[in-house]
């Protein structure tokens, strides 16, 4: 894997490391507003087992959508791992911009191992108004985190450049679920300062649901040399997306990590 854009995410400047994936267990609390909902569990020690198998050496834990912000759970297995010699584990919250910001929290967080916050705001990206999040966002750019972006491609000309612009690291999930090369979402992605944007290349079928083309590892290509080309190997962050969620069926890890190749 020569994708290093994790390391630089985690501050972990050795190892390789899946920089995007979620643990989870299908009893805890839901979000009221949610695409999904899981019937199984997504456990810590099953991701241990993968990540050894391919030799890696830890990941990022992304809170998944449908948990809404209830990061207990996120937080508890960064406890459970934390000083651990064997895999290094670090984690990106949700928070509800309808709470008030809390900094003790926050920093309690960042204590604990959340290194970034979560903006998934894909099917409500109308609903997005920066001045809502800006307090929030105001802490979680003191504690030097990363703010992600999860959004359909045809928004980012809006909501991107809001980020870049009030914050020093910035992170775009999943290709930016940009469709092609002369999508109008990847211009604005390539017009933001490079100095301060990460592009995780992961979650293909999320872009490309088709079974079959969302499986092949050469179907990204000349997306990601683009982004390889504006951004360099360092800002680029390989990630399974296991347990691929809504797509279990269709891809397995081994699937996933040949796109880090």
């Amino acid at each position: 894997m020569k994708l290093t854009g994790a390391n630089s995410l985690m501050d972990l400047p050795e190892g390789r490391y899946d920089g995007h994936c979620h643990v989870f267990r299908a009893d805890l609390p839901k979000a009221r507003e949610r695409r999904y909902t899981p019937d199984y569990d997504a456990t810590p020690e099953e991701l241990c087992a993968l990540l050894d198998g391919f030799r890696l050496d830890g990941a990022l834990l992304v809170q998944p959508s449908f948990l809404g912000a209830r990061n207990d759970y996120l937080l508890d297995v960064l406890d459970a791992y934390a000083g651990d010699d064997k895999v290094a584990f670090r984690g990106v919250a949700v928070l509800d911009p309808s709470c008030p910001a809390d900094a003790g929290q926050l920093r309690e967080f960042d204590r604990r191992g959340i290194i970034g916050v979560r903006l998934n705001l894909l099917r409500m990206e109308d609903r997005f108004d920066y001045t809502d999040w800006s307090a929030h966002l105001a802490e979680v750019e003191k504690l030097g985190w990363h703010v992600e972006l999860h959004s359909a491609a045809n928004h980012l000309p809006r909501i991107l450049p809001q980020l870049t612009r009030h914050h020093a690291r910035v992170v775009v999930d999943h290709f930016g679920l940009v469709p092609n090369t002369a999508d109008p979402g990847l211009q604005t992605i390539l017009a933001q300062p490079a100095g301060r944007l990460w592009v995780k290349v992961s979650g293909a079928y999320r872009i490309y649901p088709d079974g079959a083309r969302a499986a092949d590892p050469e179907c990204m290509s000349p997306l990601r040399r683009i982004y390889a080309d504006h951004l360099g190997n360092d800002r680029l962050v390989w990630g399974s997306d296991w347990p691929f969620t809504q797509f279990e069926a269709q891809m397995t890890y081994g699937l996933a990590h040949a796109m880090a190749q």
